[in-house]
């Protein structure tokens, strides 16, 4: 009956050594948002119309964003909900220059020059909007969005999963030379 335990103990430590290193290496997704019309007026922010998924487990995994774009007349940005609240509220006219790229609060900003190589976000705890302008006049036609979400396990949960599966796999690691008297 003992070594049943023994044997659980081992393939238990086993499995959870296996999620902590899957955990560190992560996951990614990646998607495309195309034809988004562009911004109507010149360097004035106009925001998605739903909030960004929100952060699910913060203390668990760190999850970081990276957004390119095919355009080099626009900026792209992340804000909090004070800011989108801010925003919402002021004059839609960039003539008063408010919410445009150079007075937005924004927690990630791309530039046009960065349309490329995109601009990365480390996601955090909280509601955030996306939100893009243009540089100078606007320009008729479309914005294509490429977008990739890199998460995994932060460090604490990888070293209480790594602690706990060490100990069980000396629990249960197989004893040679022991044996019980019959």
């Amino acid at each position: 009956m003992g070594r049943g335990r023994h044997n659980v103990a081992l393939a238990v430590g086993i499995v959870l050594l296996l999620l902590a290193g899957l955990g560190r290496v992560g996951y990614t997704t990646e998607g495309v948002l195309a034809d988004i019309p562009a911004p109507p007026s010149a360097d004035r922010v106009v925001f998605a119309s739903d909030p960004l998924p929100e952060h699910p487990a913060p203390a668990l995994f760190d999850v970081e964003a990276t957004v390119t774009w095919d355009r080099d007349d626009v900026w792209v940005a992340v804000v909090d909900q004070a800011e989108y609240n801010r925003c919402q509220d002021a004059p839609a006219s960039s003539y008063f220059g408010i919410c445009t790229s150079n007075d937005l609060n924004a927690v990630a900003m791309g530039t046009p020059d960065q349309a490329e190589g995109g601009m990365q976000w480390t996601v955090s705890e909280g509601v955030y909007w996306a939100g893009y302008g243009t540089v100078g006049a606007p320009a008729d036609g479309t914005l294509d969005l490429e977008w990739t979400v890199h998460a995994q396990l932060d460090g604490a949960p990888t070293a209480l999963l790594l602690l706990v599966a060490a100990g069980l796999i000396v629990f249960g690691r197989p004893r040679f030379g022991h044996s019980t008297s019959s």
